[in-house]
């Protein structure tokens, strides 16, 4: 298991346009002022199987990937949105969140994709220390 931190938009950013088509808006101001958005993500160890002599790929280890985010209602109104408006933010990663998102969003996901062959064999979740 392992966290990353991602921008929600590019410093630069180049767009391809039909010939009418609107430039795209952005709601950022300022380069600096680029939201960050966390990500949990899940991995384990490929699995392979000999079928008639050829190596096939049973279990690619892709168990998901998680954001820490969530769907607020903005309070006030902006030039840019009116108030009520969905809009995404960053959760603060403590403690309860990390818990929350492994018991309820990665142990699932693991038992549901884990490989049958494996079904017995003891599970070790490992983080890094970030």
């Amino acid at each position: 298991i392992d966290e990353k931190w991602f921008d929600l938009t590019q410093k630069n950013n180049v767009y391809y346009l039909v010939p009418g088509e609107p430039t795209p808006y952005r709601t950022v101001h300022n380069k600096n002022s680029i939201g960050k958005v966390m990500f949990l993500t899940a991995v384990a160890k490929p699995r392979f199987a000999i079928v008639d002599g050829i190596k096939v790929c049973t279990f690619d280890g892709k168990i998901g990937t998680w954001a820490f985010v969530t769907e607020t209602a903005a309070v006030r109104r902006s030039e840019n949105r009116g108030k009520g408006t969905l809009e995404l933010k960053s959760l603060k990663v403590n403690r309860d969140v990390m818990r929350d998102f492994m018991c309820n969003k990665v142990i699932p996901a693991i038992l549901d994709k884990w490989p049958d062959e494996d079904a017995g064999r003891t599970i070790y979740i490992q983080q890094d220390n970030a």
